[in-house]
């Protein structure tokens, strides 16, 4: 029962998030039970449709479009009632959905009874769309360098070829995220807090300006401030680099997939260590290509920085 409630609140946002798009502002506003209430941050409570209608047809005004939902959960209260959960972003605002509660009326149709979401971002014009794409810098820290407490196969080959990006990307004024791994326990292996170790390398540096998101386990999105950074840049699209191929770029690939972005994995900037596993030996280069190859499966695209450089320059 759970699962057809959830396909039937799914289609009736995707209906919704449609019409919206197609600049039909009755029909998405029509979706509210006449008694309504929605709650816009930093905007105020607006109750009934009446008042539901008027924001949105003012809000129509700006000419919004390009409505994307990511990151959707959906929790059945009933069978008759879902809370809908999501992050999203258009062409000139981004920004979270806490609450969407959707009701099942007896003309067999989902409506709205509840609404809460936040903007986090709006914009007087529409963001250009090469600026929907960030550079993610994973976990590119001493550590995994020559004489570091970790050190990998092909650091210094993946960090060249990681600079080149990030040349790239500084020129064109396009978003940079860095990712650093600071584990609590002191006694951890590497990247313990305060040391050299944990520093991000210099070759890679963030600048100012540059966000960078600390993270305590191996996803990057849990307990970090990535995914707010995300929606409040308005991202689409994950450029990833950085190490280790079978751990934390495995999984922030993985993760972001899931909730809805684009990812294109940079086959040589890339990092692994030599590991064994019972009686087989894995070169850096091998699990690096076993994890790209994983990836692929998992739609996300993998290229090499020649071919990522030409194709977007």
């Amino acid at each position: 029962m759970s699962q057809s409630i959830r396909q039937s609140v799914m289609q009736a946002s995707q209906e919704w998030i449609a019409n919206f798009n197609q600049g039909n502002t009755q029909a998405c506003i029509e979706r509210y039970q006449s008694n309504a209430t929605m709650q816009v941050s930093p905007f105020g409570r607006f109750d009934g449709i009446d008042a539901i209608g008027g924001f949105w047809s003012e809000f129509a005004k700006s000419g919004p479009t390009d409505l994307v939902y990511r990151n959707v959960e959906i929790k059945v209260l009933s069978d008759k009632q879902a809370i809908l959960s999501a992050n999203w972003s258009m062409n000139i605002a981004s920004g979270f959905i806490s609450k969407e509660l959707w009701t099942l009326s007896d003309d067999g149709q989902w409506y709205l009874e509840e609404d809460d979401f936040s903007v986090l971002t709006q914009l007087a014009a529409p963001l250009e769309q090469k600026k929907r794409t960030a550079l993610i810098l994973v976990d590119l820290q001493n550590d995994y360098f020559s004489r570091g407490r970790f050190e990998l196969e092909n650091t210094e080959t993946a960090a060249k070829q990681a600079k080149s990006l990030l040349t790239h990307f500084r020129a064109q004024e396009l978003p940079v995220i860095h990712i650093q791994h600071i584990f609590k326990d002191e006694n951890a292996p590497f990247f313990t807090a305060n040391s050299k170790g944990v520093e991000i390398e210099a070759s890679v540096m963030p600048i100012e300006g540059e966000p960078v998101v600390i993270k305590h386990q191996i996803d990057s999105f849990i307990d970090t401030s990535l995914e707010q950074t995300l929606v409040e840049l308005g991202i689409e699209r994950l450029v990833i680099v950085g190490a280790m191929a079978q751990a934390c770029v495995q999984t922030i690939c993985r993760s972001a997939t899931n909730k809805g972005y684009l990812c294109e994995v940079v086959s040589d900037a890339i990092a692994a260590p030599k590991l064994a596993y019972a009686e087989c030996d894995f070169s850096g280069a091998e699990l690096v290509a076993a994890n790209l190859l994983s990836l692929s499966f998992g739609g996300a695209e993998i290229k090499s920085t020649q071919i990522w450089l030409k194709e977007n320059s």
